[in-house]
């Protein structure tokens, strides 16, 4: 067996579906500066927060511009492309729900979007093996209800060739 055919035979399962048993945000009691977040991926889209004075979009949402200290936002839904900047994969879970379910290996992923340089956003890639995740790859977001809290819809991301 050559060592290419080595590694195609190791290769890791694709994470298919985002993790199960992880902690969610509780809809009810996320602060209005960011419900616009979870109000857009309920919908279908990625709305990001964008500051009404200087333009910058900003994620993680905050109730404060960190360019011009500007109160006023609105979202504004973005194209979901972009390209994977970092990423980890992980191997070895701490927390027990993930352990529990045998749900390793599993990536992170930091997604830069298209729209802003900087503007990233921290998420899983499914349908590629780990082994198959590399920096500057291409990606659209996708959203999948939690199995945990349907109405929990998270945002993740697909590989561009496969949409």
């Amino acid at each position: 067996m050559t060592q290419q055919t080595e590694q195609v035979a190791t290769k890791s399962p694709a994470m298919t579906k985002p993790l199960e048993g992880v902690p969610l945000p509780d809809l009810e009691r996320v602060p209005d500066y960011e419900r616009g977040f979870w109000e857009g991926t309920r919908a279908g889209e990625l709305r990001i927060q964008r500051c009404a004075d200087c333009g910058r979009f900003r994620h993680l949402p905050t109730p404060m511009c960190p360019e011009c200290s500007s109160l006023e936002y609105d979202w504004t839904p973005v194209s979901g492309r972009g390209f994977v900047y970092s990423f980890v994969i992980v191997r070895h879970p701490v927390h027990p729900a993930i352990r529990e379910k045998e749900q390793t290996p599993y990536n992170i992923c930091m997604i830069e979007l298209e729209e802003q340089e900087g503007l990233r956003i921290c998420s899983n890639v499914l349908q590629v093996a780990p082994e198959d995740i590399c920096i500057d790859m291409p990606v659209q977001v996708t959203f999948v209800p939690s199995v945990d809290n349907p109405d929990v819809v998270l945002p993740v991301f697909l590989p561009a060739s496969e949409q």
